[in-house]
């Protein structure tokens, strides 16, 4: 067995934290997207792409990012108006890929599934031409480096490209390794030309030595690097794409206060996409805040009765009411300017980088209520679903 291949099985035995987070913003993603691009594709299709798609499961039994888009599958085709949902899924450790295989055939009966093995750069083409005019949802998810930015790119240009597009993007921490190489006495040119096609030019390795200037960096100002970079990295493929591509930014941790192990960059052409993503995040978040209070109470006498969720909950109101009035904080600042404006338009004043992801549209329809409640603004959040885009006046 290669080293690659030790490595990688070893990953597939258990499912870690931040693994948590990701699968559960998957999960919640991938039916509305499907419902939603699938009602006005021909005969209801829609593709997935997993293109680092894993095992399909691990080995305790925890579905992967395989299994999931199965089970997906399934329950989109059972649905009143079914969704006929095309699975592709390539992974390039043959050990692992084995294991898929076998997830497919136990879990894929009447499904349209491929799976190939190998790089999905090697594959992408094809499978582009597979999704001509089909709603198209690619996870690109690598225990390294991410495919370079023109292949991204090639995405949202593809055959029939103005079918719906939208990528999720690992961008993994591996890029602080290969920045590291900037301070080096010793740097490995080919490796930093290797992140340049990652992320579109060299314009990365100004904005890391920014932050990180010296090889004896703190640990923030590398966590600031990377940030940096990542935000970096998202406006360059908004650049590529051209107009009309939104992002989101999502750092994935193994606790609340530790670093990012890595960084979710979503794109989008569609405004739908971006309110429904997230959503999602926010509801993947709250997932992964109740896996790590289950986590935290075993082998205590929160144990005992399930008394960790009921302890949970109380943290989630505690959360939600901060989040709240934060919001109601900003939004009446904004309306002191006097001109009415757009959550969507006044992203930094209004969520931050602290809000992105973390607050959905109960917490802002809550935060509306309460400045209307104020007085501070004549604008009424009921019976509004898209809020982010509603126009808020002041009183």
């Amino acid at each position: 067995m290669s080293s690659s291949s030790t490595s990688t099985s070893k990953f597939h035995k258990s499912r870690k934290s931040a693994a948590v987070l990701k699968h559960a913003i998957i999960n919640q993603y991938a039916t509305p997207f499907a419902s939603k691009t699938g009602s006005r594709s021909l005969d209801h299709r829609v593709t997935f792409i997993d293109g680092y798609a894993g095992a399909g499961r691990y080995d305790d039994g925890a579905e992967g990012s395989g299994a999931m888009l199965l089970r997906k599958a399934h329950e989109l085709a059972a649905m009143s108006s079914p969704r006929q949902v095309e699975l592709h899924f390539v992974e390039q450790d043959p050990v692992t890929v084995a294991k898929l295989r076998k997830v497919v055939a136990a879990d894929g009966n009447g499904l349209t599934v491929t799976v190939d093995d190998g790089d999905i750069s090697v594959h992408l083409p094809k499978l582009l031409r597979a999704a001509d005019g089909i709603p198209l949802f690619a996870y690109l998810d690598p225990c390294g480096l991410i495919i370079p930015m023109d292949e991204v790119v090639s995405i949202f240009n593809r055959p029939g490209g103005t079918a719906p597009t939208e990528v999720l993007i690992n961008l993994t921490a591996h890029l602080r390794r290969f920045a590291g190489m900037l301070t080096s006495d010793n740097p490995i040119e080919a490796s930093l030309k290797r992140v340049d096609a990652v992320c579109g030019g060299d314009w990365w390795r100004d904005t890391w030595l920014e932050k990180c200037a010296n090889k004896d960096a703190s640990e923030d100002d590398k966590v600031a690097a990377e940030e940096a970079v990542v935000e970096g990295y998202a406006a360059k493929l908004r650049e590529c794409l051209g107009g009309g591509v939104g992002t989101w930014v999502i750092d994935v941790r193994p606790r609340a206060d530790l670093k990012p192990l890595y960084y979710l960059v979503f794109a989008t052409r569609h405004i739908d996409g971006m309110l429904t993503f997230g959503e999602s995040a926010s509801l993947g978040l709250q997932e992964w805040r109740k896996y790590h209070a289950k986590l935290a109470a075993e082998n205590t006498l929160f144990a005992e009765n399930d008394a960790w969720e009921k302890h949970w909950k109380v943290q989630e109101e505690l959360l939600k009411k901060q989040w709240v009035e934060t919001l109601a904080e900003r939004i009446t600042d904004e309306l002191a300017k006097g001109e009415a404006f757009r959550i969507i338009d006044k992203p930094e004043e209004i969520l931050g980088q602290d809000l992105v992801g973390v607050v959905r549209t109960l917490h802002v329809r809550a935060a509306l209520k309460k400045v209307l409640d104020d007085g501070n603004t004549s604008t009424d959040p009921k019976g509004k679903s898209d809020l982010l885009t509603l126009r808020i006046k002041p009183a």
